[in-house]
């Protein structure tokens, strides 16, 4: 199943460049992804290593490799002793991490804010993902904005200069993110709403710039408000049946229906 480039080339002249080979583990987590996307695999189902590695005729190592780095995605929840789910979350669940993760960015920003200070930081990156994601919402790509967007929240994180304090973050928001790309992968009339988030995420940028810590912190409460009430409706008009790990949910296939274009 997996793809390599065969071949050397005759001579040193006109080498071409060193291409890495796919990974027999890369092709697997993009097919259980794929199973997410498409509604095969839904929020809460059960990801059974066995089952997905006779379908697709590879090894367990394999499968259970790429469903190692998917929790590392967020996208699967490995739970010792039980099995693994496709993430799924609960109005009370998205609270609860907004709050912790509201205590820790705004801990980034004040990190950041002191960089600027005292160092020549520079912010352009962050800045060039912003244009990504507009230009992803515009084009109705839900798994690029969401991906743009994480990355933007890496870069402030990394920018802190605290690993300690990224590797917390990391933990606790990527299986926020990959929920919600599961659920809007179809924005529909949403697209409105992730512009205005795009807009709040540039006033965090534009205070750290105008070095100004208090309304970097400002924003940033304001944008993380913002992506709960947005958190909330999707989460209580459109997906509260999504059912426990191993059931049926009629409610989720309506969800994907009504926000088909």
């Amino acid at each position: 199943m997996a793809a390599f480039l065969l071949g050397h080339p005759k001579s040193d002249e006109a080498q071409p460049k060193l291409v890495k080979p796919i990974r027999l583990t890369d092709q697997v987590c993009q097919i259980i992804k794929e199973q997410i996307f498409n509604g095969t695999l839904r929020p809460g189902d059960r990801v059974v290593e066995q089952k997905i590695a006779r379908q697709f005729g590879v090894g367990q190592n394999a499968v259970r490799e790429a469903l190692i780095e998917l929790s590392h995605l967020g996208f699967v929840r490995r739970i010792p002793n039980t099995g693994t789910y496709v993430t799924k979350l609960t109005p009370q669940d998205a609270e609860k991490i907004a709050r912790i993760r509201g205590s820790l960015e705004g801990l980034v920003v004040d990190l950041i804010s002191e960089r600027i200070a005292h160092q020549n930081l520079k912010l352009d990156h962050a800045d060039q993902l912003l244009s990504k994601m507009r230009e992803s919402v515009q084009r109705g790509d839900m798994v690029a904005f969401y991906d743009y967007d994480l990355q933007f929240h890496r870069t402030l994180w990394s920018l802190s200069d605290n690993e300690y304090l990224a590797q917390m973050l990391e933990q606790l928001v990527a299986p926020l993110f990959a929920f919600f790309i599961m659920i809007n992968l179809h924005p529909g009339a949403r697209s409105t709403l992730f512009l205005e988030a795009v807009s709040y995420h540039e006033r965090v940028l534009q205070a750290l710039n105008s070095h100004s810590p208090e309304k970097a912190r400002r924003a940033l409460q304001q944008l993380l408000g913002l992506s709960l009430r947005q958190q909330r409706d999707i989460l209580h008009d459109e997906h509260a049946d999504v059912p426990e790990s191993g059931g049926s949910s009629r409610t989720f296939e309506k969800t994907r229906r009504k926000a088909r274009p």
